[in-house]
């Protein structure tokens, strides 16, 4: 049976989470009555708080310290942040937005670079971002010869994204053009993702439908279609401040920073979630040395549905009334350049 919290328990919970994350100290009862100047005496504010141990929300360290909030009780918290989400901070929109001008970048790729510095110096957290653009849809693909033993691959996506590889192969005179026919017939209209599995699934038959060259020319394509959807972080350094006093700790989540895949996968589901903004502890995720930090996430789109995400990379103790708003915030400016 579902333990509901009481308003007076919710109250209370939201303060002693409120009040760990700026001292980081276990919190009593006397210590949160004078704080809020609560209209509760230290033993009635104490029952609640044995309350919220039963139900899962707080522990106590110590038998004679004051209670910490549990991953649980951090997560009502944090839900209850969304509900002040929506208001728009203008002047931070602005200010990235004449940010990224002053910088005078327009490609995409250096305009997210730009952004993440913009995040990770604003927070002194780890700044991060992946573009996700496997719902753009292939235009054309052409091939030009650069030099005798090497070729350019160029790929016009709709909406406004091209893709370019230089690759080293020697090519017959006029084979190229052909190539490029054959590849755009085979491809225009379907998205990045879908070229991606055909490529997978029917690589033999690409074989034995083309040349040997063609097969070599599409395995590289391949390999640059899976390069387009990636993760940028910025920042790592940080993560010394987040992991301190523990140095078997900080290497094993350096490691993790390290595998990108792990990352990717939890972005990717946050892209199915309905919500625009989420928190996600480290808990959530496997394997553990991730239980001491938390990721902010944040969508942004690009001309086209879920362009990508940035966020923040932190300790699980962050200022989360902060640092929610300025993601929101920073993702809707992301959104306006990019829409331009």
């Amino acid at each position: 049976m579902r333990k509901e919290l009481t308003e007076r328990e919710r109250d209370i919970l939201l303060k002693i989470v409120e009040l760990y994350l700026k001292q980081g100290e276990p919190i009593g009862s006397r210590t949160l009555q004078k704080t809020y100047s609560l209209p509760f005496s230290p033993a009635t504010i104490r029952n609640v708080m044995a309350d919220l141990e039963d139900k899962g929300y707080l522990f106590q360290p110590h038998t004679s310290a004051g209670r910490v909030p549990t991953d649980k009780g951090l997560k009502t918290y944090i839900n209850s942040l969304f509900l002040a989400l929506g208001e728009k901070d203008e002047t931070l929109v602005n200010r990235l937005i004449d940010f990224l001008k002053s910088e005078k970048v327009w490609d995409r790729d250096e305009i997210l670079a730009k952004v993440l510095d913009f995040i990770q110096s604003s927070t002194g957290y780890i700044g991060f971002g992946a573009s996700f653009t496997e719902n753009l849809t292939v235009e054309n693909i052409s091939l030009f010869k650069v030099s005798s033993d090497k070729i350019l691959i160029v790929i016009n996506f709709q909406p406004d994204y091209v893709l370019h590889r230089v690759i080293r192969a020697s090519v017959p005179d006029g084979e190229l053009p052909r190539i490029s026919k054959l590849l755009t017939q085979k491809f225009r209209g379907k998205t990045l993702k879908q070229v991606k599995r055909e490529l997978i699934e029917e690589i033999e038959i690409l074989r034995k439908e083309i040349s040997d060259l063609s097969f070599r020319i599409s395995t590289h394509i391949l390999k640059s279609l899976n390069e387009v959807n990636y993760l940028e972080v910025h920042g790592t350094s940080n993560i010394v401040n987040m992991v301190s006093g523990d140095a078997e700790r900080l290497k094993q989540v350096l490691e993790l920073l390290e595998e990108k895949t792990l990352f990717l996968e939890v972005l990717r589901k946050f892209l199915n979630e309905k919500r625009n903004i989420s928190v996600i502890l480290g808990s959530e995720i496997e394997p553990e040395p991730l239980s001491s930090i938390s990721f902010v996430l944040g969508k942004y789109s690009a001309g086209f549905k879920n362009g990508g995400v940035v966020g923040v990379i932190g300790p699980k103790r962050m200022n989360y009334s902060e640092v929610i708003p300025l993601i929101e915030n920073v993702t809707r400016a992301l959104s306006l350049i990019l829409n331009k």
